[in-house]
């Protein structure tokens, strides 16, 4: 039996990998938070492929609790693909993404709902204005992150952001219409438009646990984000080139000139060493560029699903 979705108000949706200290931590703030919605609230845990306790967790939360709806995923995917799960199958008009370490606090979710309702948008989106608990590193990496791609593309994401926000059904028929399998999902909230509102708040420390990310991932995020939205290091690539063999040309024609009207001999054999690794250092970068988008290119033309899917509980 599932819990009757016709007149669901809320779902939310909380992706989880390896966090058998916080599931049920969040799972107790979020049903104080939300108990007067009663059957008109769904909460959907995603396990992305969990090695602890995180599954069996799960499976208790739900035996004990209809409008706890759980799927597992067959393996590790990625939390992209994890959210991507729980949007396709939210059935509230609002739906909220909130991570399963409560950094970002729950007890604000009926505040940005009321902010929606209030300003008639589609989506309001927290905006971390002060961050406890991560590194002076991580929030350098992040600032410099969202100032590149800010440069790169053409669609406006705002900095200082996460996936915690709230959304209407519009909105996520809107998402479920996208087709890439590659996924940077906040690049695609910003991408599908509608009326967004920043909502600003203070982003907590972890309840339990240890954060899922270290810098390779990082990184990794970084370059999808990047590679999804714009084709902008392809055309720095090709300027690159062109400015260049401008320059070679020019001073090609500048040593010829002088062995030719004054009889001076070029010299510079350690400079020649260095303007060729150089070179061969520019080459090998952008044939790096390029197969990034190749990778892409040849990922995405696999069709390959988003996600796959082990087992449902509580759902159709």
């Amino acid at each position: 039996m599932t819990q009757n979705t016709i007149n669901i108000e809320l779902s939310i949706i909380i992706p989880v990998f390896n966090e058998q200290e916080a599931l049920n931590i969040c799972y107790l703030e979020l049903k104080k938070v939300f108990y007067h919605l009663e059957n008109r609230i769904e909460f959907i845990f995603i396990d992305d492929g969990s090695k602890d306790k995180t599954s069996e967790i799960m499976k208790e939360i739900s035996y004990h609790d209809m409008s706890v709806k759980c799927i597992f995923l067959s393996r590790n995917f990625g939390k992209e693909s994890a959210m991507s799960a729980g949007l396709d199958f939210a059935n509230g008009y609002f739906v909220a993404q909130i991570d399963v370490d409560l950094q970002d606090p729950p007890e604000l979710i009926p505040k940005m709902i009321e902010v929606l309702k209030q300003t008639q948008s589609d989506v309001v989106y927290g905006v971390r204005s002060e961050r406890e608990g991560e590194s002076s590193i991580k929030k350098l990496s992040s600032y410099l992150f969202y100032k590149i791609i800010d440069k790169m593309t053409h669609i406006d994401i705002p900095r200082n952001t996460g996936d915690f926000r709230v959304m209407t059904r519009e909105v996520i028929l809107a998402l479920r219409s996208l087709n890439e399998t590659q996924r940077f999902m906040k690049g695609l909230f910003a991408w599908v438009g509608f009326k967004q509102i920043a909502f600003p708040y203070k982003r907590k420390a972890r309840i339990a646990g240890k954060t899922k990310f270290n810098y390779i991932k990082l990184w990794n995020f970084a370059l999808e984000g990047i590679t999804s939205f714009t084709n902008m290091p392809l055309k720095t690539a090709t300027y690159f080139g062109f400015c260049i063999s401008t320059v070679s040309f020019l001073l090609s024609l500048f040593y010829i000139s002088k062995y030719f009207f004054y009889g001076e001999k070029i010299q510079g054999f350690l400079t020649l060493i260095v303007a060729i690794l150089f070179m061969g250092g520019i080459q090998l970068m952008f044939l790096g560029i390029l197969g990034e988008y190749l990778g892409r290119t040849y990922i995405e033309s696999k069709r390959r699903p988003v996600y796959l899917i082990r087992k449902k509980l509580n759902l159709d």
